[in-house]
């Protein structure tokens, strides 16, 4: 069949159409999503130090997991390592967990650590399976920003992380945090006080990563997620706190993107 010189011009026009399409999905398919930290009002940060050893956490547990489901609300569960004589290795203890709840006890003049104990925005702490005066303080701290009008910026693009925040004129110096959490673990109880039950936890603490003293210049940092901790994990939370376990000032969350 002879072609035409017109028709000739329609292939090559659908040709050319074709191969930058599939170019174009393959780019497409390749680009790193960028998942933003969420945004709107400030979060409440609640803190809960828990044991799979201990008795008294599994009610503490399950509030920490109510909190999780707001979209307000940061919480995250820290496991301890100081109940493992009792017959239970806790599978998801680390030291960074206890060694942040005894500075905790320290900045808020506790004479020692308890499982559970939750913390609230840094300042105030309860029994953490005392789900209503848990909520007061949640609520007590609500729009108690520290960093009004403060521009801050937590993104994650792959496996890297940016975070900037603009400058303020302070009189106290903060440590900014970035810490890695899975939403969720489930753990097989085989020996000690809770042998034969099944611990559900949420907001797992798996990294806890001091990235640097913040004493109120204009910061802009990009760090890789190896940088943070060993795994890819599920959500990294930003933390910036007066002092080391002081006061929170601010906090961010992100989460990464399902596929």
């Amino acid at each position: 069949m002879k072609i035409s010189i017109p028709m000739m011009r329609i292939l090559c026009v659908l040709l050319a159409y074709f191969m930058f399409g599939a170019s174009l999905g393959v780019n497409l398919a390749q680009a790193q999503p960028k998942t933003e930290n969420k945004q709107g009002p400030d979060l409440v940060v609640v803190e809960l130090f828990t044991s799979q050893g201990c008795n008294l956490c599994p009610p503490a547990d399950k509030i920490l997991a109510e909190f999780s489901q707001q979209d307000n609300i940061l919480a995250l569960s820290y496991s301890v390592d100081y109940w493992n004589y009792l017959g239970w290795k806790d599978t998801l203890a680390m030291a960074a967990c206890t060694s942040r709840q005894k500075n905790y006890n320290i900045s808020l003049g506790k004479n020692g650590v308890y499982t559970p104990q939750m913390i609230i925005q840094g300042s105030h702490d309860v029994i953490g399976s005392r789900r209503d005066l848990a909520r007061d303080k949640v609520d007590q701290a609500r729009g108690a920003s520290r960093l009004k009008g403060q521009q801050i910026s937590f993104t994650l693009s792959g496996d890297m992380i940016e975070l900037s925040l603009s400058a303020q004129e302070r009189k106290k110096s903060a440590t900014i945090w970035v810490i890695g959490y899975d939403f969720e673990k489930t753990v097989a109880i085989k020996r000690g006080e809770l042998a034969g039950q099944v611990g559900t936890y949420r907001n797992v603490v798996q990294a806890i990563k001091r990235v640097v003293r913040w004493r109120g210049e204009a910061i802009k940092l990009t760090l890789s997620l190896k940088d943070i901790g060993e795994g890819s994990y599920d959500g990294y939370a930003l933390l910036v706190q007066e002092g080391d376990t002081g006061p929170i000032l601010a906090a961010r969350k992100i989460e990464r993107p399902e596929f």
